[in-house]
């Protein structure tokens, strides 16, 4: 049976849409398979970003409870700083209080005798200069004097009133070195206070800690 021209494009036509519909289905499954890569690609990186934002929102809170408990913690040892300035203030306070009372008391005088003789063992200089209170100057005149010309030994000596407040004991200088030591009561207050205030703060932590 002759085959026409039409069925030769029918025939035509229906191979061309299996070579199609075949190509096309290849073409299909790649494309799903492609797209099902995708999809999970999508999902793995909306996974990760959920997951760092998450993380990040855990770790803000976390950052905000600490910088609370820091922020409070701070002020709590704000709060202990200022406890203890102010009872170191008034420690300081009440030991200048109690040198003033102590400076008219017959101790005090033997305070004097003593450091009087330390500083002449110390100073080697042949010209020295006392600077003590104008209360001890005017009170206890004579009694610095005693003790000086006792062990003056020669040496040139001045007394002088200070210019500043010593509260008690005295400042003896080497006119010719220009070397200071220092006895005042005062410098020795000074002197005290990181001691004071160390072993003070050591006592407070003890009693905010327990």
């Amino acid at each position: 049976m002759a085959v026409t021209v039409e069925g030769k494009l029918e025939l035509f036509k229906k191979i061309l849409f299996e070579h199609i519909e075949e190509d096309w289905s290849e073409k299909r499954s790649k494309l799903i398979e492609a797209m099902e890569e995708k999809k999970e690609e999508k999902k793995n990186e909306f996974e990760e970003r959920k997951r760092a934002i998450v993380e990040d929102g855990e770790s803000r809170a976390e950052a905000k409870r600490k910088s609370i408990i820091a922020q409070v913690q701070s002020e709590a040892d704000y709060q202990i700083m200022r406890k203890r300035e102010a009872l170191l203030s008034d420690l300081l306070s009440s030991l200048r209080d109690w040198s003033r009372e102590f400076i008219k008391t017959d101790g005090y005088k033997t305070f004097l005798s003593n450091n009087i003789e330390k500083a002449f063992h110390m100073m080697d200089g042949k010209e020295l200069l006392f600077s003590f209170s104008k209360r001890d100057m005017d009170e206890l005149g004579s009694f610095i004097k005693g003790n000086i010309e006792r062990l003056r030994n020669n040496k040139s000596i001045e007394l002088i009133e200070s210019s500043t407040d010593i509260i008690g004991g005295f400042t003896l200088e080497d006119k010719k070195s220009g070397v200071l030591a220092d006895f005042s009561i005062k410098t020795l207050i000074d002197e005290g206070k990181e001691y004071m205030g160390r072993m003070l703060y050591e006592k407070l932590d003890e009693v905010l800690k327990a």
